[in-house]
């Protein structure tokens, strides 16, 4: 039983939560500030936070008609009636009072303001699906960006510094791009059902085309970013050994093509593709962060 709660809580997507408290934290630690035991606090707490909105995401998808035997292939559990709504609910609502002790806590050794991003990554993550149900107004794409980009990451910063550097809000953007792509190919793939429940997101209010280029746009602004970062020596030079994950992400722009063109099996594969390469991204930007704190160290 335990196995399929555990898949219920959707744990390939936890990487949208571990990626931008590992940048954030490589970005104190650049500046002279790393607390292994905050580190893995907030990596449970962020986890936690992602593993609540999952269960709540699937609540709130049953009980508003919009999942459906067909249409939930990823999460099938309760339109198949292999377990209980009310217990999705609890179990959600449970990490999220796990989660906001081990933000207390945090908070604690910090500072207070941790208090405010955890309630609003809790809030954020609640509402998506019920709630004010913003997914369904066309915010999901919009509300993640900012959400498991710039929230996570200025508060993974700020659990080992205690103290606020706007440079995080910047250096955030690459993985908030591509956090923002798993979730619109996951729309783009769903377009027909979601008009068919009379739900808006943003890829079912706009036309096909201007849905993959704001996805190529999603695939290439991170390493814009980068350069621009690099150049105003906001984050190190090392940085710039992003380039080698440059072939993937040719590859990400190719697919987005494919899928564009034929749908079929390349529109149902580009949420888990995504979902790769943000992590891949994100992996290669937290080890290119840690290079550049060799480099002070040697130099």
């Amino acid at each position: 039983m335990l196995r399929k709660w555990i898949e219920a809580s959707r744990p390939w997507a936890f990487t949208a939560a571990i990626v931008p408290v590992c940048v954030g934290s490589a970005f104190a630690w650049l500046g002279g500030a790393f607390h292994p035991f905050r580190f893995v606090l907030a990596l449970i707490g962020g986890v936690l936070i992602q593993a609540g909105t999952n269960y709540i995401n699937t609540y709130g998808d049953y009980k508003s008609g919009v999942d459906t035997v067909e249409s939930a292939v990823t999460c099938p559990q309760l339109v198949t009636g292999e377990m209980e709504p009310r217990q999705f609910w609890w179990v959600g609502i449970g990490c999220f009072v796990v989660a906001a002790g081990i933000g207390a806590w945090l908070a604690y050794m910090a500072g207070w303001p941790l208090l405010i991003v955890g309630a609003l990554g809790i809030l954020g993550g609640y509402t998506y699906t019920a709630g004010f149900q913003y997914k369904y107004a066309g915010l999901g794409s919009i509300f993640v960006f900012f959400l498991m980009g710039p929230l996570m990451v200025w508060g993974a910063y700020f659990v080992q510094t205690g103290t606020s550097n706007w440079n995080t809000l910047w250096i955030a953007i690459p993985v908030a791009c591509l956090v923002s792509t798993i979730l619109h190919s996951n729309d783009i793939r769903d377009i027909a059902h979601d008009r068919s429940a009379h739900i808006s997101t943003l890829a079912s209010l706009l036309d096909s085309d201007l849905n993959y280029r704001i996805y190529q746009t999603l695939i290439i602004l991170p390493y814009a970013s980068i350069i621009a970062l690099v150049a105003t020596r906001i984050v190190p030079w090392t940085c710039l050994l992003l380039v080698f994950t440059l072939p993937l992400a040719v590859a990400q722009l190719r697919q987005s093509e494919a899928a564009r063109a034929s749908g079929g099996e390349q529109r149902l594969m580009l949420e888990a593709t995504s979902a790769q390469f943000h992590f891949k991204f994100g992996l290669v930007y937290f080890v290119t962060l840690l290079f550049g704190i060799l480099t002070q160290a040697v130099f």
